[in-house]
């Protein structure tokens, strides 16, 4: 990957956040770029990665209630979602956001961001 091509965040904008819970996204490879197809990507992600059933998950739930989460975990998570939307998440945002409406929220400005440049 050229360094030119990664978009990177320094601030964590509000989002609208709803209590409907996110489905899992199809077993595609290529993760999408609408807002809807980028909450199942990263809801997959997360779900793959605690062993939770994403269907479950909603944007209003904090990283830290869920189970079987620690540190090494969401440190994973990010990775894993830099590496399918081919971004790149600055630390301090990581380190702020608290739920997983916000890191969606961080993750659709990030693609807009790329796909605009």
């Amino acid at each position: 990957m050229d360094t030119t091509d990664i978009v990177t965040a320094t601030d964590v904008t509000e989002t609208a956040v709803t209590e409907t819970p996110v489905t899992e996204a199809a077993g595609t490879e290529a993760a999408g770029t609408g807002a809807e197809a980028i909450r199942e990507k990263i809801c997959q992600i997360i779900g793959d990665e605690l062993d939770t059933p994403a269907a479950g998950l909603t944007p209003d739930q904090h990283f830290r209630s869920l189970p079987n989460v620690d540190s090494m975990r969401v440190l994973q998570i990010v990775l894993n979602t830099e590496k399918a939307f081919d971004i790149e998440i600055e630390d301090e945002v990581t380190f702020r956001v608290q739920t997983i409406g916000e890191f969606q929220g961080v993750v659709e400005d990030l693609c807009r961001q790329k796909n605009s440049a």
